[in-house]
């Protein structure tokens, strides 16, 4: 018994989420930390599956109470997306969606991370960006796309222009304040090291910020998908918000929510897929530290 406590009393967790042990106790074993993970893993799983059908249980208690004009059955929506899907709609209109939101999306990019590192180091250049930035952060996504449509027209250019000013300031500030936080030690340090500027941005300035270019491309494209389909809906002849409001005019609550969860389908796609390996990709070099979550 005093040999199972002083066994669990030594073991202590390091960075990478392994337990070890304390120094000078080899002879301790060491609890592994991979199957701990996988059961995590498996858990964290299964809590999301629950919570989605969590989800479909109450739309189907609604479907109950209210007419099938206003709620429609699960299955029977469900049925809506399996006939979007085979009649080949889904990949025509979700094409144009996904064009105009990419596009959108690097173009803002394209400004504000140079716009972001730059406001974040040169004092001159934050004083002077700032008030435009926050203010084209507080200005709705509905007005900077009914804007883009009368300068432009019902035109791609609109679309993309309209994503692009919306998601901009945000993605601007993620970065600037991620700029901010770098730490000084180690710019000091590539200083000391001789490093060239390249060097600084590639080696030092870009690992720092990382982290919050990834949470900027997160919220950018999740703001990117709202836009894009309020401008869809304004007039455009394809994509899916012009679908959605081709339900909307006929009255079909059905097609609406079919056309609504074959884009968070494929939103969930690229959020778990795309961003997801992008973000284990770029910060596998990074250790690991959950100090405080259970």
């Amino acid at each position: 018994m005093a040999s199972a406590d002083y066994t669990r009393r030594d073991e202590v967790p390091t960075l990478d989420g392994e337990a070890g042990s304390l120094p000078g106790v080899s002879d301790v074993p060491i609890a592994r930390g991979k199957p701990r993970a996988g059961r995590q893993a498996l858990k964290d799983n299964g809590l999301r599956i629950a919570s989605i059908l969590a989800l479909l249980f109450i739309w189907w208690l609604l479907s109950l109470i209210f007419p099938p004009t206003l709620v429609p059955k699960p299955w029977d929506t469900f049925v809506e997306v399996g006939a979007i899907i085979s009649s080949g709609d889904l990949f025509v209109e979700m094409s144009n969606t996904l064009r105009r939101v990419f596009v959108g999306f690097a173009l803002a990019m394209i400004v504000s991370i140079p716009l972001g590192v730059f406001m974040g180091t040169l004092r001159s250049l934050e004083s002077f960006f700032e008030p435009p930035v926050v203010l084209g952060l507080t200005m709705p996504g509905l007005i900077w796309a009914v804007l883009a449509i009368m300068f432009f027209g019902l035109t791609e250019t609109s679309a993309y222009a309209a994503v692009a000013v919306t998601i901009l300031p945000m993605l601007t500030i993620s970065i600037w304040q991620g700029t901010k936080s770098i730490d000084k030690d180690l710019i000091d340090m590539s200083r000391v090291f001789h490093a060239g500027p390249w060097s600084k941005i590639v080696d030092v300035i870009l690992p720092q910020l990382i982290s919050h270019i990834l949470a900027a491309i997160r919220y950018g494209l999740g703001l990117a998908w709202k836009v894009v389909v309020v401008v869809e809906m304004f007039g455009f002849s394809n994509g899916v918000g012009y679908r959605v409001v081709r339900g909307f005019n006929t009255f079909s609550m059905k097609a609406v929510l079919a056309w609504t969860i074959t884009f968070l389908v494929v939103m969930i796609v690229i959020e778990f897929g795309m961003i997801g390996w992008l973000e284990r990709s770029v910060t596998r070099w990074r250790p690991r530290v959950e100090a405080w979550r259970r």
